[in-house]
């Protein structure tokens, strides 16, 4: 047997070589393949915008061939074919004047796309590309979709094209036989010196992702969230996810093939933890136990919410690392309910491999994968360009799932620049103070511009106690930027924009850009008034012009000199706002003339750090969270601190009746002392309420800050609790009703009657049950309400004769009998009238002629309200008038035959 098995292991690899197949390369970097045609390429400024140019049967007439790599420019890397600077037909334009976008086309033949399990592309360009695969878009870095010739690139790429991109294709895209690769090169300006394109075709026996991004949270509400992840090649998507670990018993799949996973789950319950698994339908790329989300909590809940603030992060540092590190040390077992960040998340241009560098790698182990996230832009976002604020869709746009459309509260903004949501009683305001709205016409402080109308309209509809409003460009600083010197973007965003904030009642102000911490007092109207003014600078600071507190209280609330905490009522009026400049959780260091401004109470640009928010009913506190050490020393330090406190101080009127149950309760949480009720420390007291009289109470917090007051009056019982008390009219009948909800010793109750409310008379006395506890119910008629109005008193009266007026209820009565007649002619003169009046009453019955002469006069007595008249006239023609006592009366006209 043993000399068979060389023989058996050969017939063995011969099969397992007919079924398993290596990856191909199909198109290789730098060369073509076994003679290979080359690749086709055109510019010369032509536009082939509507014409079918990436079809398989376009005649490719007047086009250049080349070997990859082509490009032009003298920076690396090395071209195989140099395209022409000049006009030619396969020219990029001459320098000052380039062409904005040149075509590439190959045509490969795959005998049987099917054997492979996906396609894989690797390509390296510069500025932005697009390949289309059969006229289908398969790749494309750097540009908008479906762009048109003119369109540019939003940035220049770095390393003019050395840098490889990849993405996984399905292979539903190629068909067997011919297939055309068509590419398109868009420059980023007009004047660029270089143009670069070369690529990679290869065709993938198997199809195992690597996670190269995430998993990230976004837009998470009380009952959804969105996770978003990358891999290194195309699959479909599945998230699985339940409230224990391991135990997924939820899932939900995405067909579509995509390297960029964004999936959203539903169906979630309020303020819940759960655990969640990432892949695909054959792969689990993700499913440690640090794997969870917590969805928001309900709109009024009552427990502690949390929140953090990076500014100017994204610059992969060690300061970044132990920023972060210094932050989740000391929030220890707790969670954070959502993480903000303040702008320029990636240095220094905003790219999408410094965002995966910068921000995705340094987050994603420990804060991005369980932790909500709610971004908002910065300059360096946009690559640092003026030139680029209008663009929407470069890497920090296409990274980022945001709220555009009100899915996590808020007034729906339409776009990614700015957004609002909610978290408990917390509204925040997410806005972009660099990019441009209106056709790349209006910033935010434009205030007529599109986002200053959002957000007038949003902060209009809030309803939550506390407001946050957070961007990236401070309105005051003077650490590595001066608010003062720099008029655009900060000297704007001071003098047209704030007042808008401060004007609804926006309680925190959060900003980074400035490579430092500051934290202001609590600042009102710190701008210049009106638009013709010069512009508030430093200098013009003054506590008790610019300051709500109009003295140095400085909300540190530690017991120290001038440290009560900020205190106001809730609503949308301008109480102050503090203005916060956290931009240091990875940049740091620098300062401008004047450091420090003179409107912050605390400033810091030696260490970093982060921002950390506590929301616990209605009491704010914020602190800077930093560090000490580095690495494994680093320990979090808290290097400034305030607090805000909304609707206390409170001066309370409390009636109560002898020996009923009262519980005192302070207004604030934190700490306290009754001084008049045993010196008690606790939130809430009870009060002993078994004798009569007049009582004061006051509590207060241990740093005499903050001071609620209550008068307690305790009475004796009531003898009756009245419920209700009515009174309907039901056609000629007044229906009265009544109910009590408690009566001790009550002897009967009491109806009086008045027609003017003045002088009552006595209509009836009902006895009473006398003593309950449960609801009891009283009725009486009025049978002969009069016209007008009827009041009505009700009064009851205890067993000992005190009696006590209750309530009066007025009712309007219009007698439902009308005044009116009908006549009879009998014939021979003679006419017979029928009167109804409205009542017993005297009617007086005349008869004219056509000459205004007086026949007839009588006078009537209507017993009952009805009488009858016979009267005899000659032939003719008769005016009928008849009166009644009220004066009024009816006409008819009597024709006598």
């Amino acid at each position: 047997m043993k000399r068979f098995r060389p023989i058996f292991l050969l017939a063995i690899c011969i099969f397992l070589n007919s079924y398993l197949k290596a990856d191909d390369i199909l198109i290789p970097f730098g060369s073509n393949l076994g003679g290979a045609p080359a690749w086709k390429f055109k510019g010369g400024g032509t536009n082939l915008n509507g014409i079918a140019w990436k079809d398989l049967g376009y005649i490719e007439s007047g086009w250049v061939t080349g070997n990859a790599a082509l490009g032009f420019g003298v920076n690396p890397p090395v071209r195989n074919t140099a395209i022409p600077e000049n006009s030619s037909a396969g020219g990029g334009g001459i320098s000052g004047a380039r062409y904005p976008t040149l075509y590439f086309r190959k045509t490969i033949n795959i005998p049987d796309p099917g054997a492979y399990a996906a396609f894989f592309i690797r390509a390296k360009f510069d500025d932005g590309i697009v390949i289309w695969v059969n006229g289908v878009e398969a790749f494309r870095n750097n540009i908008n979709q479906n762009p048109v010739y003119t369109d540019l690139a939003p940035v220049a790429i770095t390393n003019n094209g050395a840098d490889i991109y990849s993405n996984t294709i399905g292979s539903t895209l190629f068909v067997a036989g011919d297939n055309i690769i068509a590419v398109e090169i868009h420059q980023n300006t007009l004047t660029s010196s270089d143009l670069f394109f070369d690529m990679e075709l290869t065709g993938l026996s198997t199809l195992t992702a690597a996670l190269t991004r995430g998993p990230y949270l976004q837009m998470g509400n009380q009952t959804s969230i969105t996770i978003r992840w990358k891999t290194d090649i195309a699959t479909d998507s599945r998230i699985r996810w339940g409230t224990s670990f391991g135990s997924y018993p939820n899932s939900v799949d995405d067909a579509t093939f995509t390297t960029e996973h964004i999936v959203s789950i539903s169906g979630l319950s309020p303020d819940t933890k759960y655990f969640y698994s990432i892949g695909s339908t054959s792969q689990i790329l993700q499913a440690t136990n640090t794997n969870y989300l917590l969805t928001m909590p309900l709109s009024n809940t009552i427990r502690k919410l949390r929140f953090a603030a990076f500014g100017d992060c994204g610059n992969n540092s060690t300061n970044q690392v132990d920023s972060k590190n210094a932050l989740l040390s000391y929030i220890g077992n707790n969670d954070l309910d959502a993480v903000i960040t303040l702008g320029d998340n990636a240095y220094s241009s905003g790219l999408d491999n410094e965002f995966q560098t910068n921000f995705f790698d340094v987050y994603k182990n420990d804060l991005l994968k369980n932790k909500k996230l709610f971004t908002s832009p910065g300059n360096h976002d946009y690559g640092n360009s003026s030139a680029n604020t209008g663009v929407r869709n470069n890497a920090y746009y296409n990274s980022f799932s945001l709220p555009a459309n009100a899915e996590c509260g808020g007034l729906a903004s339409g776009t990614k620049a700015y957004y609002s949501f909610d978290i408990g009683d917390v509204h925040f305001v997410s806005l972009d103070s660099y990019g441009k709205e209106n056709v790349n016409t209006t910033k935010v402080y434009d205030t007529l511009g599109a986002q200053a109308l959002w957000v007038k309209n949003d902060l209009n509809a809030n309803t939550k106690k506390w407001t946050i409003v957070y961007f990236h460009h401070p309105p005051y600083t003077k650490t590595s930027h001066d608010s003062d010197a720099e008029s655009t973007d900060l000297g704007a965003m001071r003098e047209n924009f704030i007042r808008i904030l401060e004007r609804y009642g926006v309680d925190l102000v959060l900003c980074g850009h400035s490579h430092g911490y500051e934290r202001s007092y609590l600042l009102k109207n710190y701008y210049k008034a009106n638009a013709g003014d010069p512009s508030v600078l430093e200098n013009n600071f003054n506590f008790a012009t610019h300051t709500a507190t109009g003295n140095n209280r400085n909300g540190l609330y530690n017991g120290t000199a001038n440290s009560c905490a900020y205190n106001y009522n809730s609503g949308k009026f301008n109480h102050g706002s503090v203005y916060v400049v956290a931009g240091s959780a990875g940049q740091i260091g620098g300062t401008s003339t004047g450091y420090p401004h003179n409107a912050m109470f605390y400033s810091n640009v030696s260490n970093g750090g982060t921002l950390y928010l506590e929301v616990d009913s209605n009491r704010l506190n914020a602190k800077f969270v930093s560090y000490n050490g580095t690495g494994g020393s680093m320990v979090p330090f808290l290097r400034d601190s305030f607090t805000i406190f909304k609707d206390v101080n409170k001066v309370n009127d409390i009636v109560i009746t002898k020996n009923t149950p009262l519980i005192l309760n302070a207004s604030w949480r934190g700490n306290y002392v009754w001084p008049n009720n045993g010196s008690a420390t606790t939130r809430s007291v009870n009060i002993n309420t078994s004798v009569e009289g007049t009582y004061d109470y006051t509590v207060r917090d241990a740093n005499n800050c903050l001071k609620d007051s209550f008068r307690v009056i305790i009475t004796v019982p009531v003898a009756v609790n009245l419920n209700a008390f009515t009174a309907s009219l039901k056609k000629d009948i007044v229906s009265l009703e009544w109910s009590t909800a408690q009566e001790i010793n009550n002897h009967f109750f009491s109806i009086e009657k008045s027609s003017d409310g003045i002088s009552f008379n006595r209509l009836a006395n009902i006895n009473a049950v006398g003593n309950s506890s449960i609801l009891s119910n009283y009725h009486i008629n009025d049978m002969q309400p009069v016209d007008g109005f009827n009041y009505y008193r009700l009064s009851q009266t205890d067993i000992d004769g005190n009696r006590k007026n209750l309530e009066v209820k007025k009712i309007y009565y219009k007698g439902s009998k009308e005044f009116k007649t009908s006549v009879v002619n009998a014939g021979q003169g003679i006419v017979n009238i029928a009167i109804q009046n409205a009542g017993p009453g005297m009617v007086s019955v005349k008869v004219i002629d056509i000459m205004g002469r007086d026949i007839l006069l009588k006078t009537k007595h209507t017993d009952s309200g009805n009488a009858n008249q016979q009267i005899q006239l000659q032939k003719g023609i008769y005016v009928l008038i008849i009166t009644n006592a009220n004066g009024k009366t009816i006409s008819k006209k009597l024709l006598v035959n």
